[in-house]
């Protein structure tokens, strides 16, 4: 049961920040999301998670996370 309620969470807080966006490191390392690659912007992140999307590498679910450590790059994080 408290599995089922964790991925609950997890499913609720994803989507919320896909319709803001954003996503936060935590909530894109939930299960079942996994760290492809690293980008010098946020629009080339996008860029590529929509490409791997549309060539059925990934699925459409990505997230493109700021690189806590270095400013100015960006993480894609897939759910495959």
């Amino acid at each position: 049961m408290r599995r089922r309620i964790a991925a609950f969470a997890v499913t609720v807080a994803t989507a919320g920040a896909m319709l803001l966006g954003t996503a936060s490191t935590a909530s894109a390392t939930g299960p079942g999301f996994w760290l492809r690659s690293h980008h010098a912007s946020l629009a080339e992140c996008q860029a590529v998670g929509n490409a791997g999307a549309d060539n059925a590498l990934w699925s459409r679910v990505f997230i493109c996370n700021p690189f806590a450590g270095k400013p100015g790059v960006y993480e894609l994080w897939v759910r495959y």
